[in-house]
């Protein structure tokens, strides 16, 4: 069994919502290393986030049109993390030792992504509908929880915990059977869809409305979800949740929505303050679960047909850390 941060440092992972990254640097932390993020004249860069000279803290540095430049005593670092310029000793080369770990960085759906190995495992999941226009986005505050990426992911594809978790948001508690559904094993994730009896608010102190929603769930390996919500008589609307490993039991998770174009004078700010109660619930349950690392086999828990997805989902991931496809992550528990 591979280590955490070895297994999945080949990914691309996000680290900031690019609205995040202006004209300072960004500090970040993934898979237990710490980071610094810029803009350069081509797009992003990353790199060890402390000086090689003498330890300064390079989020607090300068981009420039060479790289980005430490504020204690100047020195200039490339995008490939080559220093270039020591400015206390113009006339003297500079020496092979000074450079930083630089790392690949690049920017898509509005993310900053970072892949800490020298070549990706696989590409950027495809979301084309967040790049032609047809949509318009929201996103949540970030979300750090002291719980492994993995078990972020499951949760979300928890079909089984709709009716007792979230009771009282969208949760329909006389929904507690799960009905058989089927799931689809992709090259780059799993597909799986179901309809679920959901709870609309109650609206003048009407009692909540049952709606038929057709919920599709599709994952792009190792941590990035898709969820798209259809309901009856309305537009769908689609969250993008993609769980960032700090470390191997706390993730940042970088999660925003697609939604129709006419929709966006109200859906906001609905959105916003039902998914934050809705993923209010998730953490608590989340946050005491235990181990809050995700386990790298089926032996500690039990699993039934109703949790068919995590299930797929969790023998793609032990699959990972074993070193190999995810396609070939061994039987499902009995």
């Amino acid at each position: 069994m591979r280590h955490y941060n070895e297994a999945f440092s080949a990914y691309w992972h996000p680290v900031a919502f690019s609205q995040e990254l202006g004209e300072r640097p960004l500090a970040a932390r993934l898979l237990e290393t710490d980071l610094v993020v810029w803009r350069t004249g081509q797009g992003v860069a990353a790199s060890q986030r402390y000086c090689a000279h003498r330890g300064a803290d390079l989020r607090d540095g300068q981009p420039t049109a060479d790289g980005i430049r430490c504020a204690f005593h100047g020195w200039t670092y490339g995008a490939d993390g080559r220093c270039v310029r020591i400015p206390s000793q113009p006339g003297v080369a500079v020496p092979p030792r000074a450079a930083l770990a630089s790392f690949r960085a690049t920017e898509r759906y509005g993310l900053v992504w970072v892949c800490l190995a020298p070549a990706p495992a696989a590409p950027l999941p495809e979301w084309p509908e967040l790049e032609d226009n047809s949509v318009a986005t929201v996103a949540l505050p970030l979300l750090d929880w002291d719980v492994s990426a993995g078990r972020m992911v499951e949760v979300i594809l928890d079909v089984a915990h709709l009716s007792w978790v979230h009771d009282g948001t969208f949760g329909n508690p006389a929904q507690e059977e799960v009905p058989p559904y089927d799931v689809e094993a992709r090259p780059d994730g799993v597909r799986a869809q179901i309809v679920y009896p959901a709870l609309s608010p109650s609206i003048g102190g009407a009692p909540p409305r049952v709606d038929r929603t057709t919920l599709t769930y599709e994952v792009t390996w190792p941590f990035a979800v898709k969820l798209a919500f259809k309901p009856t008589l309305f537009y769908v609307h689609t969250v993008y949740a993609i769980a960032s490993p700090v470390s191997e039991e706390k993730m940042r998770c970088f999660y925003f929505c697609s939604y129709h174009l006419r929709l966006r004078a109200h859906f906001p700010d609905m959105f916003l303050k039902s998914e934050q109660a809705i993923l209010e619930q998730d953490r608590r349950v989340l946050e005491g679960v235990r181990p809050r690392a995700h386990p790298t086999s089926f032996a500690g828990e039990i699993f039934t047909k109703a949790d068919r997805l995590p299930a797929e989902y969790r023998r793609g991931v032990i699959a990972i850390r074993q070193g190999r496809a995810p396609a070939d992550g061994g039987p499902l528990p009995e």
